[in-house]
C-alpha cells in the first residue's frame, strides 16, 4: 500500500474488517472479512506497490444482501458502481475502490426464477 495508514482506517472503519494481526515494526497487518474464512493483508512497503490498472486483480467478495453493503458504503463516503444483473448466472454485482486504487467487487445471488425456461406441456386430458 501506497498509504499504509490511510489504507487501515479504510479498511477499519468504513468497511468494517476486524484486524487479526498488526505488525507495527515491519508495518503490515491482516484483516479478517466479516462473515468470510478470508483476509486480507496490507503491506506498508511503497517501493513495491503495483499500480492498479483496468486489467488488474480483483478483490471479489460474495455478500447475502447488496443492496445493504451498498447503501452502507455511499452512507459512509465510498462511491460504488451501479448494480450489474448476470442474470443467465444469477448474480448481481458491483464495485469500490480502496485508498490506493484496488478495485473490490461485491456480489449477491439471485435466485433462479422457477417459471423463467419452463416449457408447458399440455396434455389435453392424455396421460
Amino acid at each position: 500500500m501506497r498509504h499504509f495508514e490511510k489504507a487501515r482506517a479504510f479498511y477499519e472503519q468504513i468497511l468494517g474488517f476486524s484486524l487479526s494481526h498488526l505488525d507495527e515494526k515491519n508495518k503490515w497487518c491482516l484483516y479478517h472479512i466479516p462473515g468470510s474464512s478470508t483476509g486480507v493483508a496490507l503491506y506498508n512497503q511503497p517501493e513495491h506497490a503495483i499500480p492498479p490498472a483496468a486489467d488488474s486483480i480483483r478483490l471479489v467478495v460474495r455478500v447475502e444482501d447488496l443492496d445493504r453493503v451498498l447503501s452502507t458504503l455511499a452512507e459512509r463516503g465510498i462511491t460504488v458502481e451501479p448494480v450489474r444483473i448476470h442474470k443467465n448466472e444469477h448474480f448481481r454485482i458491483s464495485g469500490f475502490t480502496d485508498p490506493d486504487g484496488h478495485l473490490w467487487r461485491v456480489w449477491s445471488d439471485i435466485p433462479p426464477d422457477p417459471d423463467e425456461g419452463q416449457t408447458l406441456i399440455q396434455t389435453n386430458g392424455n396421460p
